[in-house]
């Protein structure tokens, strides 16, 4: 198989929208940069193949702006009646022809070369044109969710709960695991003005009574069935595809649920699916290791750091372990103020010296995880973090070289000048 070599102020690893907006504003604001996907969309959870809606700060003067508005603003202007198709169009057609910026898609990381601390290249496998791409790059970041870069470069990261103790979080577990939020396949389904009769495949799952559904069924409105969850008890990334089989098994079955037998299935009988997904979305795996983890308690008291570059606002949206398994409400919306602050160190590796990180996989606890997950949250860390990167390649210096004073200010005052709010 042959093999391309590349070379780049900056590349990014993952295409959902906190790789997005890093890449986009790192090319904007000079870096050469590459950005990797390893799907032929654009991203990530809120693309076609998944279908989830980015969520954001709460309250009605906290909408995110930055690339995340622009995005959205176009899409407003030329996808009126929402379809996915034309958002992912918004999406590719953003990355694909900004000046200083190279996609590459359906392009699958498999390795890294370390020099000493510091990452020199990754090894890239794209599955469309049978090539190996080299990539030597000044700095690297692992948008990619799964931090497919933290076994590969040695980065320290964290996987599952912290005990309760260790930094005085009461929503925490006792004592330490290794459990997640799972993953969810979505459901589209669409109203018709005629009976539109379901026949399950044989290998979906029967439900026969509100009793095997609890807190879940809320009939054919207003949800798109993100409830539907399964893996937190398993490792989402190695029992990946066994996951995935087992959601497919319950998507069917719950709308066969629905349609056939559910007390209320009156009210679905002109209802039919649209879409139901292949690809399940994941909330949480491994989460990088900076030179600040961000934690419950700071998200409470508000975030008032002095190297402050983005904000979240959701409530901490804690899903339980086992998901669809456990009999009791699927998820608890814990309070958290919104907004509150999230640091620069957050978005930066502790011990590999030019690697950054942004999106659902920067440095936090589990507790604080379940509200910055969210993807309106990761987009502003993409931006910041590529708005970073761009100025270390300006700098000629590592991430945390930026925590100086006057480099602090400049970032902060670009990310400002480029439409984002720091509050």
């Amino acid at each position: 198989m042959r093999e391309e070599r590349h070379q780049a102020d900056f590349c990014v690893v993952g295409g959902g929208m906190s790789g997005l907006c890093a890449a986009v504003a790192a090319a904007r604001n000079g870096a050469k940069t590459v950005l990797m996907q390893d799907r032929p969309v654009l991203g990530g959870n809120a693309s076609s193949e998944i279908r989830m809606w980015i969520c954001g700060a709460h309250g009605p003067h906290n909408k995110e702006t930055g690339l995340l508005e622009e995005l959205q603003l176009e899409n407003l202007h030329r996808n009126p009646t929402g379809n996915y198709s034309i958002w992912d169009s918004v999406l590719y057609g953003k990355a694909a022809f900004q000046e200083g910026l190279r996609l590459f898609l359906n392009c699958s990381c498999t390795d890294a070369e370390r020099d000493g601390s510091r990452l020199v290249a990754i090894r890239a496998w794209q599955l469309t044109t049978q090539t190996w791409h080299k990539l030597h790059a000044r700095y690297f970041l692992d948008c990619s969710g799964d931090s497919v870069l933290a076994p590969a470069s040695g980065a320290e990261f964290r996987v599952g709960r912290e005990a309760r103790h260790e930094f005085d979080e009461d929503i925490q577990p006792p004592e330490a695991d290794r459990k997640t939020m799972g993953n969810s396949i979505l459901i589209q389904i669409r109203r018709t003005d005629q009976p539109q009769p379901f026949v399950p495949p044989r290998w979906a799952y029967r439900f026969d009574s509100p009793d095997d559904l609890p807190y879940r069924i809320q009939g054919v409105r207003a949800q798109n069935f993100w409830w539907i969850e399964l893996g937190g008890l398993q490792d989402t990334i190695r029992d990946a595809e066994t996951i995935r089989d087992e959601l497919l098994k319950v998507a069917y079955g719950v709308w066969d649920y629905i349609k056939n037998r559910a007390p209320a299935r009156a009210e679905a009988e002109n209802w039919a699916v649209e879409w139901i997904g292949s690809l399940p979305g994941k909330r949480e795996n491994r989460r990088y290791v900076g030179d600040y983890i961000l934690t419950q308690n700071d998200l409470r008291a508000g975030g008032a750091f002095p190297d402050i570059i983005a904000y979240g606002g959701w409530s901490m949206d804690d899903h339980h372990p086992a998901g669809l398994l456990y009999p009791g409400r699927p998820t608890i919306f814990h309070p958290a103020p919104s907004p509150y602050g999230i640091p620069y160190r957050c978005l930066f590796s502790r011990n590999i010296a030019n690697l950054f990180f942004a999106g659902r996989n920067i440095s936090v606890t589990h507790a604080a995880l379940s509200s910055t997950r969210v993807m309106g949250t990761c987009a502003l860390l993409g931006q910041a973090a590529g708005t970073a990167a761009a100025l270390c390649v300006r700098h000629r210096c590592d991430p945390r070289g930026l925590l100086s004073g006057d480099r602090l200010t400049e970032l902060q005052q670009t990310l400002l000048d480029d439409d984002c709010w720091l509050p």
